[in-house]
């Protein structure tokens, strides 16, 4: 990655943290990066280019949790509550109020829809393995709760999102922890 394009996104998650996706700025931007306006388009005709460059950088660098999460040997819940805790919320950790996240919320349904839906899928899809493993580990059971190893996946990825961005939750690791508490609760093996 280029010095400019890395000092371009950082100074654009200041910008966007700060003030939310609608009031934020190319100019603003480049008047906080002492990047020219020049030089931002050159690489991004535009914010909604550089919000989604922004986002999709992001979710690269989140990628290597995957092989982490999966590859690592220890209890299931604990892992998964480490890598969902991680992989869900850092992008939104710095946001100072519940507008703020909204609004970027909103942008990233916006004009980052298929990037989520595909982090969407590769964290299910590794939850499904993890899962796998723990099932024939015979740490776990699904037989009580009556879904597939891709069903309670996609089920596990949904509420941990869900809880990870909401604005109306305060603190959301705990409320994250007591949900998954449940899950394992109805996966023990008898």
């Amino acid at each position: 990655m280029l010095k400019s394009t890395q000092k371009i996104f950082d100074t654009a998650k200041q910008c966007f943290f700060q003030h939310g996706y609608s009031a934020a700025s190319i100019a603003m931007i480049s008047r906080y990066s002492n990047v020219s306006r020049v030089t931002i388009h050159k690489q991004f005709s535009s914010k909604e280019v550089l919000f989604r460059a922004f986002i999709q950088n992001f979710l690269r660098e989140k990628d290597d949790q995957l092989k982490s999460y999966i590859s690592s040997p220890g209890d299931f819940w604990e892992d998964t509550y480490g890598f969902l805790s991680q992989r869900c919320t850092d992008v939104f950790d710095n946001i100072p109020n519940a507008i703020i996240k909204t609004d970027l919320l909103h942008a990233g349904q916006s004009y980052c829809a298929d990037l989520i839906e595909e982090n969407k899928i590769k964290t299910r899809q590794a939850i499904g393995l993890k899962l796998q493993m723990a099932l024939d580990n015979k740490q776990l059971c699904l037989k009580k709760i009556s879904l597939s190893i891709d069903d309670f996946a996609a089920n596990v990825e949904s509420v941990a999102e869900g809880i990870m961005l909401s604005s109306a939750i305060l603190d959301t690791k705990h409320t994250l922890r007591k949900t998954l508490h449940v899950y394992k609760v109805a996966s023990e093996v008898n």
